[in-house]
């Protein structure tokens, strides 16, 4: 009696890649989502603080922290139950294939849309215009904000219009030729391409006014409040964040978009593990990068931030008992003793 043994030989190399990505969706997503998460309501409760609601820099890192707060969720928190489920409802279920990519792309507009409006905050508090300096009040900022996020929210209705499940292929994707195109182009100009240019232009342009005013002699000097500078400089470092991670996915996202029609037997197993790893790193785990370690950025940037910080987690009463303590300390030292003569 002939047996016949079929054995299959898996390329060691395409398995330490497919070894890399199970990596990221096992334990580098939890992490980045527990570090986001915690990140964000630290956040939200810092700038709901009394010395922050009067800042109309705060208020827009306020708003951006809810935004990034519902991309962990809406993106990184169901990717993740996705992989651990073994079920994914966004490719059979219509209505959650489109609820949910509404909302993700709605948040993510509008969390880089507050970041821009937060590096033309700065930008025009440098300003020798009491006219546009006045752009940096409180409620100018709390109205621009909400236009901002409803404009957004209207900006991503196409996606319940282009987006649908296809079970079959096991996707949640855009239907049509005419889909995709909407949804690049909406990526292209508004999720990364016209941010990052405004980001960059506006952040040099506060770095020089700035230093302008550092080295103004004969002109009138503006005074810019060192809280004021404090949130610049968390501003700057959260757009580095932003441009660094948003590169690596938007060179894997063009790279997918050129290569899609490519047969599908010309690939290599080699090359799907590739693009199927980049595809993890960048998008449903690196794309979140900026959502999650925004306070962070904030904490290693600001003092003014970690002072905040600290008032909100240490009670109250402690707080005073350490002044009192210092003041009690400053009174000991600076009390003037008769001298001792002779």
């Amino acid at each position: 009696m002939n047996y016949t043994l079929s054995t299959t030989t898996i390329d060691p190399a395409v398995s330490d890649l497919n070894t890399a990505r199970m990596g990221i969706q096992r334990f580098g997503q939890p992490i980045l989502l527990t570090l986001g998460m915690i990140g964000c309501i630290l956040n939200i409760a810092i700038f709901l603080r009394p010395t922050m609601r009067t800042n109309s820099c705060a208020i827009y890192f306020h708003a951006s922290s809810w935004a990034n707060l519902f991309c962990l969720t809406w993106g990184l928190f169901i990717s993740m139950l996705a992989f651990f489920m073994n079920n994914n409802p966004l490719t059979y279920n219509s209505a959650y294939c489109k609820i949910r990519y509404y909302i993700l792309t709605g948040s993510q507009l509008a969390s880089r849309a507050c970041v821009v409006l937060a590096c033309l905050d700065r930008f025009l508090l440098c300003s020798q215009s009491i006219q546009q300096r006045s752009f940096c009040r409180a409620n100018v900022a709390f109205k621009v904000m909400l236009i901002t996020v409803a404009g957004c929210a209207c900006l991503s209705t196409y996606v319940l219009v282009v987006y649908d499940a296809f079970p079959q292929a096991r996707q949640c994707t855009t239907s049509s030729a005419a889909g995709k195109i909407i949804d690049t182009t909406v990526l292209f100009l508004f999720n990364f391409g016209t941010p990052a240019v405004l980001m960059s232009t506006l952040t040099g342009l506060i770095i020089w006014r700035l230093k302008q005013n550092g080295k103004r002699i004969g002109g009138r000097k503006i005074h810019v409040r060192h809280r004021d500078l404090q949130l610049a400089a968390m501003l700057i470092g959260q757009v580095v964040l932003y441009i660094v991670t948003a590169l690596p996915f938007v060179s894997t996202f063009i790279y997918m978009t050129i290569t899609q029609y490519d047969p599908p037997a010309s690939k290599s197993a080699y090359r799907n593990a590739a693009e199927s790893l980049a595809l993890t790193a960048t998008g449903s785990f690196g794309t979140f990068i900026f959502n999650a370690l925004t306070f962070y950025v904030y904490t290693l940037t600001a003092p003014s931030f970690r002072r905040e910080l600290f008032a909100l987690i240490i009670p109250k009463r402690w707080i005073n008992q350490m002044h009192l303590r210092e003041q009690t300390q400053i009174t000991r030292t600076n009390r003037i003793r008769p001298s001792l003569r002779d």
